[in-house]
């Protein structure tokens, strides 16, 4: 697999790899393998890349944490991005991250349940495996999910693998909220990121 973290970002790729180390371990996580943390990191930059291809006006991504995507679209040259957090702790190694790529990103932080973000016409909002200090991560999916289909928000999500999951599970709750948008009207992508995570896209525009 050629990596598109290395190729978007030669030079600091491995700045941003420690970035990513070292927020895990401030959050007691247990780290886990350097293969592992690369291919989660290569997801948000795939993701991030298909993203710029959009003929989008602007780019919302909530829930950024480090905000891979958002950091990737802007290295690409995208204009108009934003990344929203309520973890101030994280917005700050994002902050960092951008003022070392000399990226052009518009950081917030805010809770988005308390204050939602406005989109405009031709905005995309993007959620990369989101989660939730005060909600469950399938409640959350879902209400992004639903905000969209009803006010009509382009979206580009990667639903969490949650630890319930299955491969097959989580398939098909991503078949179920590419059929709850297209009954709306939008043009769904579900795919498969890259091997061997099971993570899938679910680009969905109107």
């Amino acid at each position: 697999m050629t990596s598109r973290l290395k190729s978007i970002f030669p030079k600091y790729w491995q700045y941003i790899l420690k970035v990513y180390k070292d927020f895990l371990c401030s959050t007691g996580s247990q780290v886990a393998n350097e293969d592992l943390i690369l291919t989660l990191l290569e997801i948000g930059v795939r993701f991030g890349e298909r993203i710029s291809q959009l003929p989008m006006d602007g780019f919302v991504e909530i829930g950024c944490g480090l905000a891979i995507p958002s950091l990737t679209l802007a290295r690409l040259g995208n204009a108009g991005v934003r990344a929203i957090d309520i973890d101030p702790r994280i917005l700050a190694r994002a902050e960092d991250l951008k003022n070392r790529l000399g990226c052009e990103l518009e950081i917030q932080c805010s809770d988005i349940f308390e204050n939602r973000p406005e989109l405009q016409k031709g905005e995309l909002l993007i959620a990369e495996k989101p989660a939730s200090y005060k909600k469950s991560i399938l409640e959350v999916e879902y209400n992004i999910r639903n905000w969209c289909a009803i006010e009509g928000h382009n979206l580009a999500l990667i639903p969490s693998y949650m630890g319930t999951d299955t491969v097959e599970s989580y398939s098909e709750r991503c078949e179920k909220y590419e059929k709850k948008l297209k009954q709306v009207g939008f043009k769904v992508e579900n795919k498969q990121i890259c091997e061997p995570l099971p993570f899938r896209w679910l680009i969905a525009i109107k």
